[in-house]
């Protein structure tokens, strides 16, 4: 069967003419969309930070463990991505594997993930890079409410760029990602080679880390997810053209892009800043900068790299802007959790009404968490919130893999079991470390997530039966598991 056959449509009425534009993506495009969401320059400022609280001089053997376990969890996002593709993206392979019940579920945590990836960095960006930076470059103390309007401001230009459209979208994410890339690489091994120790072997021990074990894994489960945002090109695939070729060799790329820049990064941030010195590392606010700034001798290349930093931020929140509003349209589509209009596409063929729900929801979450925790504390339980869905939603991936493959008889076990089955061992073991004992605000994570999962239930009691038998099969092309 031809890719172009496979499309199963909605033979409801309703779903005539809402389906997204087809063929408007390509290879470059879906590696950019995921490099976007991990936003390499803004994980210098964020991610790696906050992973930095816990891993402290363990960083970069944090980071290294990070990208091996992930490696499991990618496997099963491009297992699937061989012979399925739909613009809900795990939204479609959970269904193929577990039914449709526990697809809307899936598809529910990873639009929490993707959803506050998005309100995360846009508080971050606003209310501790931008301070931040004003503070330690500017010599200039802002007010404490500078940090809202600057995140509305923020979100006001993300929402102007994606209702656009894909193509524009993207071509800004190749450009800008290209340029960022490109400087990171450059600053981290300059920031190398300019230390008097550029070869250590001290910051792969894991007793440096806070709390010995269980800051280390806490770490580890940060920079998991710094490197898990590669699969997010997976909810372009009703846009895609060649999905089934393409996506899996964009996730494929994405990840190991991202995952030799995160660990040169990681590495060269901890021997430049001092693997002892580490505690002092994620409250500097923009420490990335201030090496270079110091290190380096170049106040040049330091507003160049804040410059990389906020470009960055902001695309890491138009990607996952991005793959939120086609999860909401995949879902409104089929009937399931949205109201119908949120499943309706623009002249442009874009989720128009998907995309600014999506940005107002943020925006209010974002200050609602900022005004009640801070700027600072509110990124930290966003950021969690989203690790922790994002988590959640891959250990359903996982468990859908093996029975999707083995209903079309194709299973293997290595990529279809035992892979899988690793990293949601991986996954659930750094989880409890994290969690237990729990920790102010970390721990309001699992509830948020918790009370989220029990409204999707009972909204679902509201859905008719045999609209909920089609969630996620429609719309989607299945070519069926192929041959590993």
């Amino acid at each position: 069967m031809k890719p172009q056959d496979a499309l199963l449509m909605n033979s409801d009425e309703s779903s005539a003419g809402r389906t997204l534009d087809r063929n408007a993506v390509g290879f470059w495009q879906l590696t950019y969309q995921s490099i976007s969401l991990i936003a390499p320059a803004g994980a210098m400022a964020a991610t790696l930070t906050g992973a930095a609280v816990y891993a402290k001089g363990a960083l970069p053997l944090a980071m290294l463990a990070g990208v091996i376990t992930a490696a499991f969890m990618i496997n099963t996002t491009v297992q699937f991505a061989k012979s399925i593709a739909s613009a809900g993206g795990f939204y479609g392979y959970i269904a193929h594997g577990l039914g449709s019940r526990l697809a809307v579920f899936g598809a529910m945590l990873f639009l929490l993930s993707y959803f506050n990836i998005l309100t995360n960095a846009l508080v971050f960006l606003g209310g501790v890079f931008v301070p931040g930076v004003a503070a330690h470059f500017l010599g200039i103390s802002l007010p404490g409410w500078v940090w809202w309007p600057a995140a509305l401001l923020f979100y006001g230009l993300i929402l102007a760029l994606a209702l656009r459209g894909i193509r524009p979208s993207l071509k800004y994410a190749v450009l800008t990602g290209t340029l960022e890339i490109g400087v990171l690489l450059v600053l981290s091994v300059l920031l190398i080679v300019s230390t008097p120790h550029p070869m250590s072997t001290a910051v792969f021990n894991p007793e440096w880390a806070a709390g010995g074990w269980s800051g280390f894994a806490h770490g580890v489960l940060i920079a998991m997810f710094a490197v898990s945002g590669s699969s997010a090109a997976v909810s372009l695939g009703e846009e895609t053209h060649a999905p089934e070729r393409r996506i899996r060799w964009a996730v494929i790329a994405a990840f190991l892009f991202s995952s030799l820049l995160f660990f040169l990064m990681a590495y060269a941030l901890t021997v430049a800043w001092g693997y002892r010195q580490m505690g002092s590392f994620a409250h500097s606010l923009v420490p990335g900068a201030i090496l270079v700034r110091h290190t380096l001798k170049s106040p040049a290349l330091a507003w160049l790299l804040i410059a990389l930093i906020a470009n960055s931020l902001l695309a890491g929140s138009l990607a996952p802007l991005l793959s939120s509003a086609r999860m909401v349209f995949a879902l409104a589509r089929d009937g399931v959790i949205f109201p119908p209009a949120l499943g309706r596409l623009d002249r442009r063929n874009n989720p128009a009404q998907a995309l600014i729900w999506i940005t107002i929801a943020g925006a209010a979450l974002s200050l609602a968490t900022g005004f009640w925790l801070g700027p600072f504390k509110g990124f930290i339980i966003l950021v969690t919130t989203s690790s922790m869905a994002l988590f959640l939603g891959h250990l359903l991936a996982n468990f859908a893999l093996g029975p999707y493959a083995r209903k079309c008889g194709q299973a293997h076990w290595f990529f279809h079991w035992l892979a899988p089955g690793l990293a949601s061992l991986f996954i659930a073991s750094a989880m409890v470390v994290t969690f237990i004992p729990p920790s102010f605000p970390s721990d309001l994570a699992p509830l948020f997530i918790f009370l989220c999962l029990v409204v999707v239930g009972l909204r679902l009691r509201q859905v008719p039966p045999r609209t909920l038998a089609q969630a996620g099969l429609l719309n989607v092309i299945d070519e069926g598991a192929p041959p590993i």
